[in-house]
């Protein structure tokens, strides 16, 4: 057997759920993917990198709703972290985060069509998550000793002073269009291959949580996550963020 194939142990048919009508259920022809905080902490991560896009071009000197999308977009990255570690199977990054090279062995299996169907992330996608969490804290770290040498500025803007603080900015400017909507653009790109090409029902799993009954490599159904465990680790963000700004930064 070739040493970087995935074995994985198929599923048996779901017991079909017959309803008033005769039909098997919906329920029994799919399986949980993702968890609810999973799937609030990547819409509300798009909603607020919409926002703090849009808030950019605003007519604000101070920029008040643009750094309230970043510190937002802080705690949302420290949660997913901490969710990382704590949250339910398909969330946890010892379940998806592998190797470049698992990535692009499985990169050319799926070119050959041989590819199997993964209930999380596969290989290549656990990749793509971690670049994204990386890039987006890459974002918010620049934006908080950024300064346009005028009203608007980080907390942490005057540790470095006007200048270095002004370079940092147009880092924060650039970095947005090249590296977060770049990598954005392949993450869209390669989720509508799979939804159309492959047949897998990848954005309607993150909006409902469920996918299709299908022998996947990482298991049969996911675990969900604890939603008093989630409800802690967004307030531990939350509050290390606040600590951290109100300690060592010179506003919220």
């Amino acid at each position: 057997m070739n040493k970087h194939a995935t074995t994985y142990e198929p599923i048996s048919k779901p017991t079909k759920e017959r309803q008033g009508s005769g039909r098997t259920s919906t329920k029994a022809r799919t399986v949980r993917a993702w968890d609810l905080p999973t799937r609030l902490f990547k819409w509300s991560l798009v909603a607020l990198i919409a926002t703090a896009w849009i808030s950019s071009g605003f007519a604000d000197p101070d920029m008040t709703v643009h750094k309230a999308a970043g510190y937002g977009i802080l705690v949302l990255l420290i949660y997913r972290l901490l969710w990382g570690i704590f949250g339910g199977s398909t969330a946890r990054f010892s379940t998806f985060v592998r190797s470049p090279a698992s990535a692009w062995f499985y990169l050319r299996l799926l070119r050959q069509g041989r590819a199997k169907p993964y209930l999380g992330h596969n290989p290549a996608g656990g990749l793509m998550v971690i670049g994204l969490l990386l890039g987006c804290s890459v974002q918010v770290l620049l934006g908080l000793f950024s300064s346009d040498g005028v009203t608007a500025a980080g907390p942490f803007a005057g540790m470095v002073g006007d200048t270095v603080a002004g370079w940092v900015a147009e880092i924060h400017a650039a970095w947005f269009y090249f590296v977060i909507l770049g990598l954005a653009g392949l993450h869209i790109a390669a989720n509508l291959y799979y939804q159309f090409v492959k047949r897998d029902n990848i954005i309607g799993a993150m909006i409902t949580g469920r996918k299709d009954v299908r022998p996947y490599v990482d298991g049969r159904e996911a675990q969900g996550g604890s939603l008093a465990v989630a409800g802690i680790c967004l307030l531990v963000a939350a509050g290390v963020v606040y600590g951290a700004v109100a300690l060592f930064g010179s506003s919220v």
